[in-house]
């Protein structure tokens, strides 16, 4: 088969000959249709030294659709020629997290995509449990957006305290900063996006779609300091800092992204304020059927935010996503 490679420790990815998956007790072989390029997977494809537990080569990516081929077990026979989507985080079901219910934190937990062969692909393999198939209703095409959804389920819905009429900044024009902001427009908040002035042309004017306020950094001055909630989902450790000043006595901070490096926070003002820091990972199971009500809503205006190229133009996609060229590319296969 094909498959979109990260072969080196440089930035690059290679489409290759790779070998078909062989299938192994509980496992079901998918042929893809659609992956998502993530910012983890951009993060791997730097070589970024928070990445460097990335065997290589890796064939990347975790935001997968597509339909069941084959399966080993009787039990997953139900599951042949259905339109399918995977569960990125992949937990043992054993440990003392899981059994609360915190399956993003397993304490033994793999990233399809990262830890082994992911969604790049022709074809791919996985554990049937993480395995869901899609209602009949929601297009294919933007099955792989479901992944990124229950992201920003997890941080809005299962993490953070947003209510109706709240007043959000989510911080970063990325895929889930977008879906961060429409989760809190859902629940009723007063929501704003804020980006970089390279983000104005190419990424921030899809907000109107979505009846979302959009700000470039240089003018969150002009808002008013008192955000319930202020959700970081750039990366960036300055933005990080810079919610503080956005956001009420007593109000929560949401971090969503990954970062590359450490910074210092202002620890007094922190505790004189009673500011609340929420870290989110990931998402757990039932998120993922949250995703899916919000994906069908939206179906129309989701596809004015992608960008689809064939597999073989990946590396293409990955400069593109870098460059913020565009908001969300998705490999076609």
């Amino acid at each position: 088969m094909l498959a979109a490679v990260k072969t080196t420790t440089y930035r690059e990815i290679n489409t290759q000959e790779w070998d078909m998956p062989k299938l192994e007790e509980g496992e079901v072989l998918i042929k893809v249709d659609y992956c998502g390029v993530c910012g983890s997977d951009l993060h791997a494809y730097n070589h970024a030294s928070s990445y460097h537990f990335v065997d290589l080569p890796r064939v990347l990516g975790h935001e997968i659709s597509g339909r069941v081929i084959d399966v080993v077990d009787e039990r997953d026979q139900q599951l042949l020629n259905k339109h399918v989507f995977v569960e990125s985080i992949q937990y043992c079901g054993n440990c003392s997290n899981c059994l609360e219910g915190k399956t993003n934190i397993c304490l033994h937990f793999n990233v399809i995509g990262l830890h082994y062969d992911g969604g790049m692909a022709q074809y791919v393999k996985c554990k049937s449990h993480f395995v869901q198939e899609a209602p009949s209703n929601v297009d294919s095409s933007v099955l792989s957006l479901v992944e990124p959804m229950a992201i920003a389920i997890h941080a809005v819905e299962t993490i953070s305290n947003v209510k109706k009429g709240h007043k959000v900044l989510v911080q970063g024009a990325g895929i889930i900063g977008f879906f961060v902001a429409i989760t809190c427009k859902e629940l009723g908040a007063e929501v704003v996006i804020s980006g970089l002035q390279e983000d104005k042309d190419t990424r921030l004017f899809h907000t109107e779609n979505f009846g979302i306020t959009s700000y470039i950094n240089s003018e969150l001055n002009t808002l008013s300091q008192d955000m319930d909630v202020v959700f970081e989902c750039s990366g960036s450790t300055r933005a990080l800092v810079e919610g503080f000043s956005l956001l009420k006595k007593g109000g929560d901070a949401v971090w969503v992204a990954l970062y590359e490096q450490d910074i210092e926070l202002p620890l007094a003002l922190i505790v004189r304020n009673e500011w609340t820091i929420y870290p989110s990972y990931g998402c757990v199971p039932t998120d993922y059927k949250r995703a899916l009500e919000i994906i069908e809503k939206y179906t129309n205006q989701l596809d004015s935010i992608v960008t689809y190229y064939p597999f073989e133009k990946a590396h293409l996609a990955f400069e593109d996503a870098l460059k913020k060229k565009v908001l969300k590319p998705i490999l076609t296969f």
